[in-house]
C-alpha cells in the first residue's frame, strides 16, 4: 500500500526578530528527491511571524537529472485556491499533484511573494548538496527575472560567516510512495543543519536504495537536548533562533508529517557549553544531558522507529576559560553513553573524529576552521562512519 512520505523536509529556523523582507521576488528552489510514487504535495509554514504569510503564487516541476527533461510547472494550490494564506503559525498542506515521481527526479519548487512580506523564519542550509534555494525580482509565471542581492534582501543571513542558502513558507515536499520506501529522520544541531556531515550521508543512501529511502533533517545551529534556548539579552531574537529543546520538539519536528523508521540522534555539545556562555542557567551535568538523550530516544521507540545514537565529538573554544569544565561534561556524557547506549545501536563519532594525540579536539584538517563544524572531510568521514553502522 502506497503512503505519504517526505521526500524533502528540515526544520525552519525561528529567529524572533526580523531577518529581512521579501516584495515582488520569486524563490527557486532544487529539491533532491529519491522516490517513487503517483503524486506529491507540499506543507507550507508561517511560523514566528504576527502577521499573515501571503503567498501569491507557487507551483513545481520536475526535473530529471540524467537527461535534463523537465516537465511543464504544476500550479500548486490549497484549497483550490492559487493565493495561498498562512495565519500566524499556521501550516497548510496544498491540494495533491497527481504527476508521476521517480528517484531520478529533482523537484523544482517555485513560489512568488508579490506583497512585502516580512521574514522572521526561514529553512537555510549551507552545503548545498541535498537542496538549494536562490531568489529573483519578479513573477515566475511571466517573463525573465531580475537578480537578488542577498545583503539587501535577507541581512540577517547575510551576515551569516559560512554562506548559506535559505527558503521561506516551506517546510516538507512529500510523495505518495511506493510500498516498502522507509523514511530516516536525523535530529541534532549545527552539525547536523549545516549539511557537512548530513548532505554526504543522504546522497550515499539515496545512491544505496534508490526509490526504497528518503531523509529529513531536523537539525538546528546552536539546539540543545535538554533545555531550550539560553536567553542572550544582547544578541538579535535573545538566542531564540536555537531553538526549544530537543527532546520537546523531537516529535513535532520529525513526525509530523510521517513516523520515521529510522532515527539518528546526535546532540548535547552545546549543552555542555551554552550554559557557561549565558552565564544565567544552572550548571549541567553529564546525566542530564544523558538523561535527555535517553529520553528522546525513548520517544522515537515508543513510536516504532529504530534508534542510532552518536557520542557527543570534540569542540573548539580553545583559550575560553570555561573549556575545561565544558569537555569534561562531553566526556562523562560519553561515558554514560558507551556503558549503557541508549538506542538499537551506537556510533561512536567521538573516537572516529578526534585527534589521536589530543582527544579532547577534532583531527585537524576535519573542520571548517572553528574546531567544531565538519568540513567536506570531515562530514564524509562521519557519513561513512554511519553508513558502515546502520547500513552494511
Amino acid at each position: 500500500m502506497s503512503k505519504w512520505i517526505p521526500s524533502f523536509g528540515a526544520v525552519p529556523v525561528e529567529y524572533h526578530y526580523e531577518i529581512g523582507c521579501l516584495e515582488n521576488v520569486s524563490e527557486k528552489a532544487v529539491i533532491r528527491n529519491n522516490l517513487r510514487g503517483e503524486k506529491l504535495r507540499v506543507t507550507f509554514a508561517n511560523p514566528d511571524s504576527p502577521d499573515e504569510m501571503r503567498i501569491e503564487a507557487a507551483a513545481i516541476a520536475l526535473r530529471d537529472r540524467v537527461s535534463g527533461k523537465k516537465t511543464p510547472d504544476f500550479p500548486l494550490t490549497c484549497g483550490g485556491s492559487g493565493r495561498i494564506v498562512l495565519a500566524p503559525g499556521e501550516e497548510r498542506r496544498s491540494d495533491e499533484v497527481c504527476v508521476p515521481v521517480s528517484p531520478e527526479d529533482d523537484l523544482i519548487l517555485k513560489l512568488y511573494f508579490k506583497e512585502r512580506t516580512v521574514l522572521r523564519s526561514a529553512l537555510v542550509t549551507w552545503r548545498l548538496g541535498v537542496w538549494q534555494c536562490s531568489q529573483f525580482s519578479g513573477d515566475f509565471r511571466s517573463g525573465p527575472l531580475g537578480f537578488t542581492v542577498k545583503q539587501e534582501l535577507c541581512p540577517g543571513l547575510a551576515a551569516d560567516p559560512y554562506p548559506n542558502h535559505f527558503l521561506v513558507g516551506v517546510k516538507a515536499v512529500s510523495v505518495y510512495a511506493e510500498d516498502g520506501a522507509r523514511l530516516m529522520g536525523l535530529m541534532g544541531d549545527s552539525v547536523t543543519h549545516m549539511g557537512f556531515f548530513s548532505d554526504p550521508l543522504i546522497l550515499a543512501l539515496y545512491e544505496k536504495y534508490p526509490g526504497r529511502l528518503a531523509v529529513i533533517n531536523a537539525g538546528i545551529c546552536g539546539n540543545r537536548i535538554a533545555r531550550d534556548y539560553p536567553r542572550v539579552p544582547v544578541s538579535p531574537g535573545e538566542g531564540h533562533q536555537f531553538g526549544a529543546a530537543g527532546r520537546d520538539r523531537f516529535l513535532r519536528d520529525l513526525y509530523s508529517e510521517a513516523a520515521p523508521d529510522d532515527v539518528f540522534i546526535m546532540e548535547g555539545v552545546n549543552d555542555c557549553t551554552h550554559w557557561m556562555v549565558s552565564g544565567t542557567e544552572p550548571e549541567e551535568t553529564p546525566e542530564g544531558v544523558f538523561a535527555a538523550l535517553s529520553e528522546t530516544a525513548e520517544q522515537a521507540g515508543a513510536r516504532g522507529s529504530r534508534v542510532l545514537m552518536s557520542t557527543i565529538m570534540p569542540f573548539g573554544a580553545d583559550g575560553m576559560p570555561w573549556r575545561d569544565r565544558a569537555d569534561a561534561i562531553r566526556r562523562g556524557c560519553n561515558d554514560l553513553i558507551r556503558a549503557r547506549v541508549p538506542a538499537e545501536s551506537l556510533v561512536d563519532l567521538d573516537a572516529v573524529m578526534r585527534d589521536p594525540d589530543d582527544p579532547s579536539h577534532l583531527q585537524e584538517g576535519m573542520h571548517l576552521g572553528d574546531g567544531v563544524h565538519p568540513n567536506d572531510f570531515g562530514g564524509c568521514k562521519m557519513a561513512r562512519a554511519v553508513m558502515d553502522r546502520w547500513f552494511t
